[in-house]
């Protein structure tokens, strides 16, 4: 007997087939996306990974809150005037009306920076005078988000080769699903920097045609190329992404908001996204800071001597001409809603509509489902099928999203952080050590970015101290002959000297204890 659910995945598969033949017939479609074999390998139960910002924090890199914390500290009105002032100085800048609205936006407690971004956009939409300096308030605000999370992203590398260990139950996912797909709303590089530590191949849906753009140094000097996968926009408007689809161990990456790594080029027409010399953490960094910072076109003329762009990078190419690249970084309160330009093609969130059916079982890290346009896919998805199962992951997930209750059986509610998770389904059992590590960790995060270096040397400057006191009190109750300290009676010096270290410098372990326990306390007091 057939269920309404088996007869609706019938009808749905028998739809796309007969639309996909009539495509191919009309020569709307060149070649089968999928051979027949690997159509049925599709179909078999697939658990795929949806991440917000929440995934990437163990890794670092900081919540919506946090970033907003960061650019509200910097751009305080007064620093907004006062950069107005210089921008109007140099024959730019904004008019004061605007300026204000903004100031006054950054001083509403209850707006984070994309919230910011979204009423910068609704102002440059609205019939007025100020329209062109709303949009272009709201570009240089994209522009210094980008630059925040870069920053944050190239000075990384330290903070994660400590944590990324804690990730590795990521390359078990990806061997039980082959391929793993990961749908990630993050710009960061984390999951490209998991991926090469663990040695697992990322596939982010461009084709196999690579170009090479010249590295240059301040004097204009070429020093070396940067390779780029490419996509071409009537590949994007053919339906058409190069995602794995035969099964091996991969990850199929779709980062639907842009990213740090991925920009426009060819007058916006095409995508190009950088790719790292070898497989590692540090090159993936290293190229990242190779493409915003050895891309260029000198002018001695400019400041800093550089053609310097809002959300563009200008670069000589082979013949000394200027090119531009455009970053595709997404952000605000309308993404993808029609009424206004992005960079980034909108093709983008039809791949992900399309490609989370390549899943049975989603699992949402991090996410706190404050994109209607990611809900609304995602409720869709869900709603096709009862078989069809979402996971909820993160250390509030405490009430189901209110437009999920009518799914509610489906949807299950996980209070864990990422790794934690990614232990769990691995079946990795950490040490006591690698536990305290993990919330030593989570502890510094929780203190001000600023203020941590200085919490660390407090720490590090009161474990001294004790040292220091508990050897003195050791060799206080050595007996003194000749005026000197006698250690003849207390066996080999090699033997005591170990023994002492041990005493007071005592275990790893112990030591991770109070460090965490002053971290706590710190924590309490900001």
């Amino acid at each position: 007997m057939i269920d309404s659910d088996d007869t609706s995945n019938i009808c749905l598969h028998l739809f796309n087939f007969l639309q996909l033949c009539g495509k191919i017939c009309c020569g709307e479609i060149k070649y089968l996306p999928f051979t027949i074999a690997e159509r049925h390998m599709s179909n078999k139960s697939l658990t795929g990974l949806f991440l917000g910002a929440g995934a990437s924090y163990e890794a670092s890199m900081p919540l919506v809150w946090d970033l907003t914390a960061e650019i509200k500290k910097w751009l305080t009105p007064d620093k907004l005037r006062q950069l107005n002032a210089g921008w109007r100085s140099q024959g730019t800048g904004y008019p004061e009306a605007v300026i204000e609205d903004l100031a006054a936006a950054l001083q509403m407690s209850n707006l984070h920076y994309e919230s910011i971004l979204g009423y910068l956009e609704t102002q440059s939409r609205r019939n007025n005078k100020f329209v062109q300096a709303y949009h272009g308030l709201y570009s240089w605000m994209v522009n210094l988000v980008y630059q925040l999370l870069y920053f944050r992203q190239v000075n990384n590398d330290g903070p994660l080769n400590r944590q990324i260990d804690f990730y590795r139950g990521l390359r078990s996912l990806a061997e039980a699903n082959n391929p793993l797909w990961i749908f990630s709303l993050n710009h960061d590089l984390i999951i490209e920097a998991i991926a090469a530590n663990f040695s697992i191949p990322v596939n982010c849906g461009f084709s196999p045609k690579q170009i090479a753009l010249p590295r240059r140094n301040n004097d204009g000097a070429k020093v070396g190329e940067l390779r780029a996968e490419i996509l071409e926009m009537a590949e994007l408007e053919s339906g058409a992404m190069h995602f794995t689809s035969s099964s091996e161990v991969c990850i199929n990456l779709l980062k639907i908001h842009g990213a740090l790594d991925v920009f426009t080029f060819n007058d916006g027409k095409d995508l190009l996204r950088f790719l790292p010399d070898e497989q590692t953490v540090e090159s993936v960094t290293s190229t990242l800071r190779a493409v915003n910072e050895e891309l260029v076109y000198v002018d001695p003329r400019m400041l800093g001597g550089k053609v310097n762009a809002v959300n563009e990078i200008a670069y000589a190419d082979n013949d000394g001409e200027m090119q531009f690249l455009r970053r595709t970084l997404l952000a605000g309160a309308h993404k993808f809603d029609g009424t206004g330009a992005q960079v980034l093609p909108e093709s983008m969130l039809k791949f992900f509509a399309k490609h989370i059916n390549s899943v049975q079982k989603l699992i949402c890290i991090g996410y706190g489902f404050g994109d209607l346009h990611i809900n609304r896919i995602i409720c869709n998805w869900l709603e096709f099928s009862s078989e069809r199962a979402l996971e909820i992951v993160s250390p509030q997930a405490k009430e189901m999203p209110a437009f999920l209750l009518p799914l509610a059986p489906q949807v299950q509610l996980v209070e864990s952080g990422a790794t934690d998770f990614l232990d769990s389904i691995a079946g990795i059992k950490r040490s006591r050590i690698d536990e305290l590590e993990k919330r030593v960790a989570a502890a510094g995060r929780k203190i001000e970015k600023q203020k941590a270096d200085a919490v660390f040397a407090e720490f590090q400057k009161k474990e001294e101290e004790q040292r220091k006191a508990a050897y003195a009190e050791k060799l206080s109750a050595i007996p003194i002959k000749d005026g000197r300290h006698d250690f003849s009676s207390l066996g080999s010096p090699e033997e005591l000297g170990r023994q002492w270290a041990h005493e007071i410098y005592g275990t790893k372990e112990g030591m991770l204890e109070r460090l965490l326990t002053f971290l706590l306390q710190k924590g309490k007091w900001q």
